[in-house]
């Protein structure tokens, strides 16, 4: 589905230092929101000051591939990317030949090809949303959590079709919480497994005794964080060294009683080897908030098992955190269209831009 652009009356000033787009009297921006899945940007106020500027263009369904990505971006100055759902590859950058800016919700993440971007020219902008919103990722995650230790989906069923033969489930006071990558969401988590009377251990690839003791947390070896959780909630970053950090072998150093929790990325994990632990039952059962494919497919193979509980990527979703990450996204996008670089976090690309349009 397409929200059609209204068309606008576009007047802009400019230097020979500032944008392409604010130098062209007769052009206006075509600015692009590639992904609003939520369908969100649309009723938001801060949207009409960019429809002041130019034709606004926003898509509310995922794009199908590479190639549609390339249909919408077509005759695109502006691209707007909502956290790492849409990929921009260098394929994808390097056949937009009227892109000159990207502003991402969040921070400019790994679906971006910034290298690519700033070969091309193209000036990328991120705005987050509302400070300390990692407090909700970590109450998402203990929600994923209680969901499956007291099997609440599958209780929730079982009333509904009046059937009251509800097995034993699990209390969570006094077992151990295991959290890989103590970071802000990580350190909340901590703070919450403490109030619900949870031994607290931690281990991460840039963690120390000290950051751990200093967040009243037991540092542990690597294999230890495995052996000895009952719940694993990873939170680390997705970069180059946590890909594929969760694998068949760290999956086979857990109890059979244990509970995966995943609210960072989806390829943190691997996906073929966390489903076959799922299936044998290796591990009792998982809570996925993040996904190596976004939407995940309804075919899916973790649709079809009974041990997990799954959410749409909605860890950051909350109200006040979407309004101003459009709010803080838009003003960005306005600052550079009147000249101010200052907000651009690859500055090499306006330089490349410049001897590109020599």
């Amino acid at each position: 589905m397409v929200v059609r652009p209204r068309r606008l009356a576009f007047c802009c000033a400019g230097s020979l230092g500032t944008p392409r787009l604010i130098r062209c009297m007769a052009m206006k921006p075509k600015i692009v929101v590639l992904d609003d899945w939520t369908k969100f940007w649309g009723n938001q106020p801060a949207v009409e000051r960019l429809r002041e500027r130019g034709d606004v263009t926003i898509y509310t369904t995922p794009a199908s591939g590479e190639d549609e990505v390339l249909r919408r971006l077509r005759d695109a100055t502006v691209a707007v990317a909502n956290r790492e759902r849409t990929p921009l590859n260098a394929r994808v950058l390097r056949e937009v030949d009227k892109l000159e800016l990207i502003g991402q919700t969040g921070r400019i993440s790994p679906n971006i090809d910034a290298e690519a971007a700033t070969e091309r020219g193209i000036a990328l902008v991120a705005a987050g949303g509302q400070a300390g919103s990692h407090v909700a990722v970590a109450e998402l995650g203990l929600a994923l959590i209680l969901a499956l230790a007291r099997e609440i989906p599958r209780n929730d069923r079982r009333v509904r079709e009046a059937d009251w033969v509800a097995p034993p489930t699990r209390m969570l006071s006094g077992q151990t919480m295991g959290i890989l990558g103590l970071g802000n969401i990580g350190g909340h988590m901590a703070r919450l497994a403490k109030a619900l009377q949870m031994k607290v251990i931690a281990w991460g690839p840039t963690l120390t005794p000290e950051r751990a003791q200093a967040n009243d947390v037991e540092y542990v070896a690597h294999d230890d964080l495995f052996r000895r959780a009952d719940v694993l909630f990873i939170s680390v970053k997705l970069a180059t060294m946590t890909r594929g950090m969760v694998g068949a072998q760290q999956l086979s150093l857990m109890k059979p009683s244990s509970f995966l929790i995943n609210i960072a990325r989806g390829p943190v994990v691997d996906d073929a080897a966390l489903i076959q632990a799922l299936q044998q039952r290796r591990i009792a059962g998982a809570g996925l908030d993040v996904y190596d494919m976004e939407p995940l497919p309804a075919d899916h193979p973790l649709t079809t098992l009974d041990n997990v509980v799954l959410t749409p990527h909605i860890g950051w979703g909350v109200d006040t955190n979407f309004q101003l990450m459009v709010e803080n996204l838009t003003n960005a996008v306005l600052k550079y269209l009147e000249g101010d670089m200052s907000g651009v976090v690859n500055p090499a690309a306006l330089e490349r831009r410049r001897l590109m349009t020599r």
